[in-house]
């Protein structure tokens, strides 16, 4: 019901908020000459996600929503082990005050926004996430969402979203400050194209050593380590008994670095994907976005919104990083670094 939402046609609408989102980022870059980009990356993809999800241009409104979304992240949104023995959503409600709390905080903003949309004359669309959520209808029965679904759904892309592709465009720099000469390919590629260009997702087809530098940065630190499904029954996967309830972990981080499906599998070699603009869909060992029917699918959104912030920053920015420490990947709710390096800017 939700993939009509984001067909290239409508992800191309949104162009317009990740090019705002990155001038914003390289703006508040101004300030000192390093920078801490992890936590730059955070809030510019949070930025970029909810002026797509809501066509937010009121910077206090998107505040407001940023710190609520970014203290839960951090706090009590970070899972724990009692999220691992429960059973149950109410289970150990002991400890889950200050969820509950956010909960209510983020149902009351969220539902006023949505309230206020439809209030809105019909033919006055925004051309948002929000308008496509509220237009999707169920192919088989033509029911809208529900008010609750679309509050639900709204959760779902902020906090799905912006994380994933903040940590993603971490790690492409970070890579790119231990290859100065890719990064000298990549500018000159986003020089003889720059991002204020862009109107179309075929604009994004200029830049195809960007879009595999994104590529491989995915391969080597995906997102999300493991993936995990539940058997809803007994069932058998290569001659191996599988119970119902039974957990199956696959794990992208193996995958992606196996020296048997990988050639030189740690090395950083973007050129592997040459001609393959979208891996995930043609080899079953590269799953940063996950495989078949569970696809997922704001893949071609986050690509995007990378795209254009890498594209951006490139273009103002030299980044490079004097610390000699090497940054370790950390499994959390995604994959994150040990520390955050302070990256030094040289303005172009």
């Amino acid at each position: 019901m939700l993939s009509p939402v984001f067909t290239p046609h409508n992800v191309g609408a949104l162009l317009p908020h990740f090019r705002a989102a990155a001038d914003d980022l390289v703006a508040g870059l101004e300030r000192a000459p390093v920078a801490d980009l992890s936590a730059a990356f955070q809030d510019a993809t949070l930025e970029a996600v909810l002026r797509a999800l809501f066509s937010m241009p009121d910077s206090e409104q998107r505040a407001k929503i940023g710190v609520m979304v970014r203290r839960y992240v951090t706090g009590p949104g970070r899972p724990n082990i009692l999220d691992a023995l429960a059973r149950t959503e109410d289970a150990f409600s002991f400890a889950s005050a200050k969820r509950r709390a956010f909960q209510l905080a983020w149902f009351a903003t969220v539902d006023e926004i949505v309230a206020k949309r439809r209030r809105l004359p019909s033919g006055s669309s925004q051309r948002d996430l929000l308008d496509l959520l509220l237009a999707a209808r169920d192919a088989e029965t033509g029911e809208v969402l529900s008010s609750a679904e679309v509050r639900d759904q709204c959760a779902t892309m902020i906090f799905g979203g912006f994380e994933t592709t903040a940590r993603m465009l971490f790690w492409a720099s970070y890579l790119l400050t231990l290859d100065p000469g890719e990064q000298e390919h990549l500018r000159a590629e986003v020089g003889a194209f720059s991002p204020d260009r862009v109107t179309s997702l075929d604009d994004l087809g200029r830049w195809p050593r960007l879009r595999m530098t994104l590529l491989e940065a995915l391969r080597l630190y995906p997102p999300v380590a493991h993936i995990v499904r539940e058997a809803v029954a007994d069932d058998e996967l290569l001659g191996e008994p599988v119970h119902a309830r039974g957990q199956i972990w696959v794990s992208p981080w193996v995958m992606h670095r196996h020296r048997k499906l990988w050639e030189q599998p740690t090395a950083f070699m973007p050129g592997r994907f040459a001609g393959k603009p979208s891996p995930w869909t043609a080899n079953a060992a590269y799953l940063p976005f996950g495989s078949g029917l569970r696809t997922c699918i704001g893949a071609t959104f986050a690509m995007s919104e990378a795209q254009i912030m890498l594209a951006t920053l490139l273009n103002r920015y030299r980044i490079s990083s004097d610390d000699p420490r090497p940054v370790l990947p950390v499994a959390r709710v995604t994959i994150e670094p040990s520390f955050a390096p302070m990256f030094r800017l040289e303005k172009i």
